[in-house]
């Protein structure tokens, strides 16, 4: 089968500077903040590839342009390339092409133009735009739409979390044009094939192996109910409500004890702390008043020396001459060094004592202050004590006797479910035994996929989901009644929040289409999607390594070589970036908001697009 893949997307005019983006074949991982360009993008890719801006379809590329006026994208094809021109508001694409079965000119969006561009894409796949498949379960049909199956491998960020069915054209109320493209792509039979009935042998067999199933159920049950019976009969039956009433409060009551333990234990530390900082307080001054003592002690040997001296000189008389007749005279000693000294010693010496003084009050204080600190040391200590050897016990003790309350409750309920269901069972065994045989006459286009065809499919689901590490991946089927998949016999909108869904969305139409390739059918090389991750939030508890998002975006990088994905995502929702690597398929392209640093986003000169 034909197929292609996107190479280059260009978004020119305006009198700004091109913006482009070229794709590998592989994985293409396109991050980076809010805002930034990234889901303009794909309204981009999608404009280019045929979409019709609408209120139910909305578009930024009409609504959020800034100016730009001309979207181009470049595809690979078997026989060579080809280009899409679109005009921004324009409702023709013109082709370039490079392939010989392309011809080139001008198509419109409209399927109901003459010339039309859903005859260029459907070329591309190898098929003829003669085909016709059932559009209601009356028998009315309508052409096959290349925009009728592009939701199989082209998913936006508004229609990635939806609860419906993925593989369900989004927006549509009737699902028969979806699943009857899809069996085309699959299996190549069109409207014209579909004259399916059924036997009414088969129909009858059909019955008594759901009637056997049914009564096989019902006796699963029982065995259940009577084990549950079995099992309340053996616990002490109380008035299990208000002991677990009596319960929760008297842990309640505990619970506000050691909340007041830890708060009076908060308040004591808050004073050691402060008693502490005192006491630093009083060594510093202590300390001040050591280095002071030394300074006067020094200064005291400084002046007795000085003193010493000057009476040690007085021994020695000077000897001068009289300057009127030149004779020896004796002068008598300088005494104003040593009574100077002196007078300073003794002042100094008065502050040595005033120093002791003080001192002796600051080591006062500083023996109430650890005094103070040792008393509430202790009271912390005994409500350290409380808490661990006595309110503790109590509350784990109390916490054992609720969960085996709880317990009992559950079992119970458990019981008067599994009594319910039994009853259900035995009306819905009743109501088949005594149905009429059917009739058909709805032509109902699930009856043309056989069980090997959808097994086929589910294997695929199933290799994707074990390699994501997706709980229960091994149950995971295809309801044929709302043609989208559940596990452990669930439904996405029975157990599966947002982000859960938008995850399995894109698992669920990644495997749908790869299996469309390797069932050789009709399908483009390419597979794109937006905000496939960012909704989900996993427990802090599990290892980045094992979360569901790490493995499936190494399960996509594993596999890059075998077929081109396109992914956008918000930087930080990432549970790890993949570095360039050309070699093994991988491209990276990143915006990072910031005008100075890498490309601030898609459209050049524009910030904050979105």
């Amino acid at each position: 089968m034909n197929r292609f893949y996107l190479k280059k997307l260009i978004v020119a005019g305006g009198q700004h500077q091109s913006s482009v983006i070229e794709f590998n074949r592989g994985f293409n991982l396109i991050i980076g903040p809010s805002n930034t360009g990234k889901s303009f993008i794909m309204d981009c890719l999608d404009y280019a590839l045929g979409a019709t801006p609408s209120k139910r379809h909305p578009s930024k590329v009409l609504d959020a342009n800034n100016g730009y006026e001309l979207i181009s994208l470049e595809l690979i094809t078997q026989g060579g390339y080809v280009t899409l021109n679109r005009k921004i508001g324009d409702s023709k694409i013109e082709v370039i092409s490079a392939d010989s079965s392309i011809e080139n000119g001008r198509y419109s969006v409209s399927n109901q133009a003459k010339k039309n561009i859903n005859s260029v894409f459907l070329s591309l796949l190898g098929i003829d735009s003669n085909h016709k498949i059932l559009s209601s379960e009356k028998g009315d049909t309508q052409k096959l739409s290349w925009r009728t199956m592009l939701h199989f491998f082209f998913l936006r960020q508004p229609d990635i979390a939806r609860e419906t069915s993925p593989l369900i054209t989004p927006g549509w109320n009737a699902p028969t044009p979806s699943i009857a493209t899809l069996l085309f792509l699959l299996t190549s039979k069109d409207a014209n094939n579909l004259q399916k009935q059924e036997d009414p042998a088969i129909s009858k067999a059909k019955k008594k192996a759901l009637l056997a199933y049914i009564q096989e159920k019902l006796d699963d049950l029982s065995k259940q109910r009577a084990e549950l019976e079995k099992t309340v009969s053996q616990c002490e039956i109380v008035d299990n409500q208000n002991v677990i009433k009596d319960l929760k409060r008297q842990l309640q009551q505990i619970q506000n004890h050691i909340d007041t333990a830890i708060s009076k234990g908060h308040c004591i530390m808050s004073k050691i702390y402060d008693l502490n900082g005192k006491l630093s307080e009083c060594e510093t001054v202590i300390h001040n008043f050591s280095i002071l003592h030394q300074q006067y002690q020094s200064d005291i040997h400084r002046l007795e020396f000085i003193i010493d001296g000057s009476l040690e000189s007085q021994n020695f008389p000077k000897v001068a001459h009289c300057p009127f007749c030149n004779s020896k005279i004796t002068t008598p000693p300088d005494t104003k060094y040593i009574e100077a000294s002196s007078a300073e010693l003794e002042k100094i010496k008065s502050h040595i004592k005033g120093l002791f003084k003080a001192k002796e009050s600051v080591e006062k204080k500083k023996q109430g202050v650890l005094l103070n600190i040792k008393k509430l040391e202790g009271q912390k200590n005994k409500i350290d004590l409380l808490i661990s050897d006595v309110l503790t016990p109590q509350l784990y003790k109390l916490q054992q006797d609720l969960e085996e309350k709880m317990n009992f409750m559950r079992i119970s309920g458990e019981l008067e479910c599994l009594r319910k269901n039994e009853v259900q069972y035995r009306k819905e065994l009743f109501d088949k035994e005594t149905e009429e045989e059917p009739v058909i006459t709805k032509r109902k286009i699930i009856d043309f996929f056989d069980y090997d065809l959808i097994h086929g499919f589910e294997e695929n689901l199933i290799k994707v989901l074990a390699a994501s590490k997706i709980g229960g991946a091994d149950t995971a089927r295809l309801n044929m009644q709302n043609f989208d998949i559940e596990i452990n016999g669930k439904s996405k909108p029975a157990t599966m929040g947002g982000g859960f869904c938008a995850l399995l969305n894109t698992i669920t139409t990644y495997a749908m289409s790869e299996y469309i390739i390797d069932q050789n059918g009709y399908a483009p090389y390419f597979f794109a999607t937006d905000s496939s991750l960012t909704q989900l939030s996993e427990s802090e508890q599990i290892q980045k390594t094992n979360t569901i998002k790490h493995n499936f975006v190494k399960y996509l990088i594993d596999h890059a070589l075998t077929r081109q994905v396109i992914m956008i995502e918000q930087k930080e929702r990432m549970p790890f970036i993949p570095e360039e690597n050309s070699d093994n398929g991988i491209h990276i392209i990143e915006f990072t908001k910031d005008k100075y640093v890498g490309r601030y986003g898609f459209l050049n000169d524009v910030f904050d697009t979105e």
